[in-house]
C-alpha cells in the first residue's frame, strides 16, 4: 500500500505540470482569435515564442500570481466563483445516485429467486440509453409545455434556467443523477447476485443464518470495492457531463465556464486566455487523479485480496 501511495504522489506534479503547460500553449498559440475578433485592434497577430512567456507565467505562480482574465479579474477568483456552484451541484447529484444506486441494487436480489429483479433490469436498460444531457433535453422541453399549456403561467412550476439552492436544483441534479443512479444499482445488483450463489452463503444459509444479514454484513462487504469503483468512474462521466448540463440549464459553474471559454462565438471576454485556460486543465486533470487516486486506496483498503494482487505485482516486477 505504501509503495502504492509513494507512486501516486510521485506521478501527481509531473502530470499537473504537463498539464498546465498543454492548457496554457494552446491557449497562447490560439490568441490571435481574440485579437481578431477585436474590431479596434489592428497590425499583424505575430506571436513571441511559447516558452518564454510560459516559464514567467510559472515564476509568477511561485510568487502567488496565478494570472488575470483579458477582462482583468484574477483568475483564482473566478475559478472558485464558478467551481462552488458546480461542486455543489455535483455533491448533492453524486450522494443522492449512491444512496439510491445501492438501495434499488440490494433491493433486486431477492432469496429464492437467482439473478436479478426483472424490475431493475428494464430500469438499466432505459436508463443507461440515456444520456444526461438527452434527459436535460427532455425536461426542458417537457416544463416549457406545462408552463405554455396547463399553468398558463409566465412563471415555471419548477424553473429549468438560472441559479440557485432551490427549486433551480431540482432539473440539473435529476439530469446528474439517471445514469449513475443505474449504473451504481445494475453493478451492485449484479455482483451481489453472484456472491449469493457462491459456497460459503449456501453453507452459512445451510447453518439457519438470515438471508438478509448474510446479505448486507458479509455479501455486500465482499463486493464493495467493485462498488467504490463504480461510484468513482460514475463522478467522473459526470463531472464530464457538467459541459453541457450547465450549459443547457444555464448554471454558472465550471463546465459552463468551459464552454464560454472554448467557444468562438461567445461574448465572454476571458475567451482562450492563456492563464484561465491553464488553471482550469489544471484543476480537472487534478480532480480525475485525486478521484482516482482515492477509489483505488479505499477499495484496496476495504479488499485485502486487491492489496494482495498488488504486492504481489510489485514484488515480481522488482525481481
Amino acid at each position: 500500500m505504501l509503495q502504492f501511495v509513494l507512486r501516486r504522489i510521485t506521478i501527481f506534479p509531473i502530470t499537473l505540470v504537463i498539464a498546465n503547460f498543454i492548457g496554457f500553449a494552446f491557449a497562447f498559440a490560439t490568441a490571435p482569435i481574440v485579437t481578431a475578433s477585436d474590431p479596434y485592434s489592428f497590425g499583424t497577430n505575430k506571436l513571441p515564442p511559447v516558452m518564454p512567456a510560459y516559464l514567467d507565467y510559472l515564476g509568477n505562480i511561485f510568487k502567488g500570481d496565478f494570472g488575470s482574465t483579458f477582462t482583468n479579474e484574477p483568475v483564482l477568483e473566478a475559478i472558485s466563483r464558478f467551481g462552488g456552484a458546480s461542486l455543489g451541484l455535483l455533491g448533492i447529484a453524486i450522494t443522492i445516485s449512491v444512496i439510491l444506486g445501492i438501495t434499488l441494487g440490494r433491493l433486486a436480489v431477492r432469496r429464492f429467486r437467482s439473478g436479478v429483479a426483472s424490475w431493475l433490469t428494464l430500469i438499466s436498460t432505459i436508463g443507461l440509453a440515456l444520456p444526461s444531457f438527452y434527459i436535460a433535453i427532455l425536461l426542458i422541453a417537457f416544463f416549457i409545455i406545462i408552463t405554455i399549456y396547463v399553468t398558463a403561467s409566465v412563471t415555471p412550476l419548477i424553473p429549468f434556467q438560472g441559479f440557485g439552492w432551490d427549486a433551480h436544483l431540482i432539473l440539473p441534479v435529476l439530469a446528474l443523477t439517471i445514469q449513475p443512479t443505474v449504473k451504481i444499482a445494475q453493478v451492485t445488483a449484479g455482483l451481489l447476485s453472484e456472491e449469493m450463489e457462491k459456497q460459503y452463503v449456501v453453507a452459512a444459509m445451510s447453518f439457519g443464518h438470515p438471508f438478509k444479514i448474510i446479505k448486507e454484513k458479509f455479501a455486500f462487504r465482499s463486493i464493495l470495492a467493485t462498488v467504490v469503483l463504480t461510484i468513482a468512474a460514475s463522478l467522473r462521466i459526470m463531472i464530464a457531463e457538467l459541459i453541457i448540463i450547465e450549459r443547457l440549464f444555464n448554471w454558472p459553474g465550471m463546465g459552463r465556464l468551459i464552454s464560454t471559454l472554448l467557444s468562438r462565438n461567445s461574448l465572454s471576454g476571458d475567451l482562450l486566455a492563456p492563464p484561465m485556460i491553464a488553471a482550469v486543465l489544471t484543476i480537472l486533470v487534478g480532480v480525475f487523479l485525486l478521484i482516482d487516486f482515492l477509489a483505488t486506496f479505499l477499495s484496496r483498503l476495504i479488499d485485502p485480496r486487491l492489496r494482495a494482487d498488488s504486492e504481489m505485482q510489485f514484488q515480481g516486477a522488482r525481481s
